[in-house]
């Protein structure tokens, strides 16, 4: 019997593009370049992604003097490259890592490569089945369309010394090699979806929430009107020399324009002076009224939040956007620091997995002890005693004899309660 979910699509489709060799990134090949997009320009999932990668990578390597061993002559060292990687997987699951190697089948060099560059060659071709194309413009933001003669095809992953020379001979000889890509992609066969796919339309609902404030602010929050005024009467205009293309297009008046300087953060408010001939050329202002939003964004934006938080599996403790109050319960903050530590534990495992398969087979012996263990962030980031002392002077402030508005302005603005928290705990 076969399975019918109304409405429900899938979140990416691969196909073969058979202009380039590869197998596409979604319909438009550029995926990872809208997720991207989206996260930039969503505060609160910027923030989840940063602390997803901050534990990720953890506190460095257990060996102290590990990550400043360097990896190519580019001055690229373990350090820099876990970030790296742990930055692309907190957000796509997967990173890329270039390998080139010498004639005795060594990794003489490593090199990170952005994983929204990579794509994987096509199946159903010979010449790219078991390679990965690497193009740095796959969105086509500097260029209208992708250049076929700039991307660069690398072989697949496999330290095996024959299947080294069979693509050693495949490129006609070792100084046309170009190595190999080790693709992490916990989707092996089809590409992975970013860590919060299943709410990045909340990334662009936060987004155009920002954009609503801005435009607020910018117009000066100024009441939406409505301009009554005469029908301007279209007279010839010779004085330009391509005047005959506008087709009599309405160029804006002199009124216009003043009105347009008269909005914005530097000039609302000012006084603009407005002249006319009699009483019916005199321009009519009629402000109308439109819904108040204020209370549904204030809502939407919270729900949202939750979403994104919620989406990338970060406790809301780590994030604390709002910060609502400046008391912060230190351990509430071990506690989600723990858990975020343990969520994070099989990615970290999975690095230094990685990191010891890999540089195990380096042309310099680069970490003797065999130790590729990777440090979780550390607890004592958060403090218990900060706030039992904040607590215990609230108190002592509570129940003194000052009067009950310097106690409110003492709350609001030395320990960041609101005005109705602080009136609320002194009434």
């Amino acid at each position: 019997m076969k399975t019918y979910l109304p409405q429900i699509e899938r979140r990416i489709r691969v196909r073969p593009n058979q202009t380039f060799g590869i197998l596409n990134y979604d319909v438009d090949n550029a995926y990872p370049q809208r997720m991207l997009e989206l996260v930039a320009a969503s505060p609160t999932a910027k923030d989840c992604w940063n602390k997803r990668a901050k534990f990720i990578g953890g506190n460095g390597f257990e060996e102290k003097t590990l990550g400043k061993k360097l990896v190519n002559d580019k001055g690229l060292t373990l350090a820099k490259l876990l970030k790296a990687v742990a930055t692309d997987k907190a957000l796509f699951s997967g990173f890329g890592i270039h390998l080139n190697y010498n004639a005795n089948y060594q990794i003489a060099s490593a090199h990170y490569v952005k994983f929204e560059d990579i794509r994987m060659g096509n199946t159903d071709s010979l010449d790219t089945a078991n390679q990965y194309a690497i193009y740095n413009d796959w969105g086509r933001k500097s260029w209208k369309h992708v250049m076929r003669s700039k991307i660069v095809f690398i072989d697949h992953y496999n330290p095996d010394p024959v299947a080294i020379d069979e693509q050693v001979e495949k490129a006609g000889g070792w100084e046309n090699y170009k190595g190999q890509l080790y693709y992490f992609n916990p989707e092996v066969e089809d590409y992975p979806l970013i860590e919060a796919d299943s709410v990045w339309e909340d990334f662009e609902t936060e987004a155009g929430i920002k954009t609503f404030n801005n435009r607020e602010v910018t117009t000066g929050f100024l009441p939406s009107t409505m301009l009554f005024m005469q029908a301007r009467r279209e007279e010839a205009d010779n004085s330009t020399p391509n005047a005959d293309l506008l087709n009599g297009s309405n160029s804006p008046s002199q009124l216009e324009k003043d009105l347009g300087a008269f909005q914005g953060t530097k000039s609302a408010q000012k006084i603009i002076v407005i002249e006319y001939e009699d009483e019916a050329s005199k321009p009519e202002f009629k402000p109308y009224a439109i819904q108040n939003n204020d209370k549904l964004f204030e809502a939407t934006e919270k729900s949202v939040e939750a979403r994104i938080i919620k989406g990338f599996s970060v406790p809301k403790e780590l994030i604390n956007a709002e910060k609502s109050s400046g008391l912060s319960n230190g351990g509430e903050k071990k506690e989600a620091i723990r858990e975020f530590n343990d969520n994070t534990a099989p990615d970290r495992l999975e690095l230094s997995e990685v990191f010891e398969e890999l540089f195990s087979n380096f042309c310099q012996n680069l970490n003797p002890s065999g130790n590729w263990n990777i440090l979780p962030v550390p607890g004592n980031v958060a403090d218990d005693s900060a706030g039992m002392t904040a607590g215990t002077s609230i108190n002592q402030i509570l129940l003194s004899a000052i009067p009950s508005e310097n106690k409110i302005a003492i709350l609001v603005h030395a320990y960041g309660f609101k005005q109705a928290e602080a009136e609320a705990m002194t009434a």
